[in-house]
């Protein structure tokens, strides 16, 4: 009897066996997992296809290189994505290509690493085109060839047809992060004749998929673009999503647009709100506006001596409107002591980068002098 059972558990093993060669084109690997070692198949029954051995060598070399499983040992896990390439695996040419780009376990060889990248590309695996664009764009080892990255890009960002580890065929959905560079390349005309149309259309299917950047650079053209392609009210809710991935630059444009209610509401204090998140990422413009808030009392009661703070850490990065408020302040002596000495100053430095109102403020305390000069003194009306 024990020796029926026995041979039943062998006859069911040996036909799992079977059936897992049989089927071997679209299977899960993890069975070849127990009967391998160090590279090396040490189990029995039927002998694995050079597919599975190649797998079990790339899923052998992914525990070497994370460290999960086993002690991370980036030497043993080159040996065997090796093995895995010359097995036939894509993968294992991105991974080598993976560990020459940033020097996991060798020194960075940007040549090295491109070639094991378009070894994987020629497979249409999208991550390695999207990688050998970024070495053509960026000039990694090599002269910048806008045209080259452009092609790659391309090829990565859009829909593909490859065959995986199992030599299933799989469909590859376009890579997001491919999508948003080849936008920029539309939008800056890099490799390519610049055409916003297009590069606002992948920016927003990249948008759409969450990036964050994406999101930002959509509603920059929504707000700031050509006429035709603005609407105040999309780039209002692209600049949203932004935000709440903590994309500061979104806080600010937010202020902005609350602040002279354009594309949403007019509302001061939301504009504030945002504001006060944007100086955090020493956007001096964001200073400015809530000097002017605190200055003008919009949203918040009239603080001078807080617009004034403001006003200081703008003009640092020579924003002539600071300049010329900060003037204001010391002319007429509201939340500092009055020094017209500093208020000319001021003055002069925002008439020299073409504020109107402060050449006036200029004019009026030339005048002012003038008659003062003119004026006898009282030794000459005595006489």
């Amino acid at each position: 009897m024990k020796i029926k059972v026995l041979l039943l558990a062998f006859a069911q093993l040996l036909m799992f066996s079977l059936t897992s060669h049989s089927e071997e084109k679209c299977h899960d690997g993890d069975f070849w997992h127990k009967w391998f070692k160090e590279s090396q198949f040490i189990g029995f029954g039927n002998i694995p296809s050079q597919n599975q051995i190649a797998n079990a060598q790339l899923d052998r070399a992914n525990q070497f290189f994370s460290g999960k499983s086993l002690t991370k040992d980036y030497s043993k896990a080159i040996a065997l994505y090796k093995k895995a390439a010359r097995n036939g695996i894509h993968e294992a040419n991105f991974n080598l290509g993976l560990m020459s780009h940033y020097g996991k376990g060798r020194l960075v060889s940007y040549q090295e690493a491109y070639d094991y990248y378009y070894k994987s590309a020629l497979k249409n695996n999208p991550e390695a085109q999207f990688n050998l664009g970024l070495i053509e764009r960026y000039g990694l080892g090599r002269p910048k060839n806008f045209e080259s990255a452009f092609a790659w890009f391309e090829k990565a960002s859009r829909k593909q047809v490859s065959l995986d580890r199992y030599q299933c065929k799989e469909i590859r959905e376009g890579l997001v992060e491919a999508q948003y560079n080849l936008a920029q390349m539309y939008h800056y005309g890099l490799g390519v004749n610049k055409n916003l149309s297009y590069a606002a259309m992948l920016y927003e299917l990249a948008a759409k998929q969450g990036m964050k950047e994406a999101q930002f650079n959509i509603a920059q053209i929504l707000h700031y673009g050509p006429s035709e392609m603005q609407n105040l009210q999309k780039a209002y809710r692209w600049y949203l999503k932004a935000a709440n991935q903590n994309v500061l630059e979104a806080e600010f444009n937010l202020g902005l647009m609350h602040h002279y209610g354009r594309g949403t509401q007019q509302d001061y204090v939301l504009a504030r709100q945002h504001y006060l998140k944007a100086v955090q990422a020493d956007i001096a413009e964001a200073d400015l506006n809530l000097g002017f808030l605190y200055y003008y009392g919009l949203g918040v009661p009239t603080d001078p001596s807080i617009a004034f703070k403001y006003f200081k850490i703008a003009s640092k990065k020579d924003l002539p409107q600071a300049h010329y408020h900060l003037g204001l302040i010391y002319k007429n002596g509201n939340g500092v002591e009055k020094d017209d000495i500093a208020a000319n100053q001021w003055f002069k430095r925002a008439s020299s980068l073409g504020v109107i109102e402060a050449s006036s403020m200029l004019n009026d305390i030339s005048i002012r002098e003038s008659k003062i000069k003119l004026q006898p003194s009282k030794e000459e009306l005595k006489s």
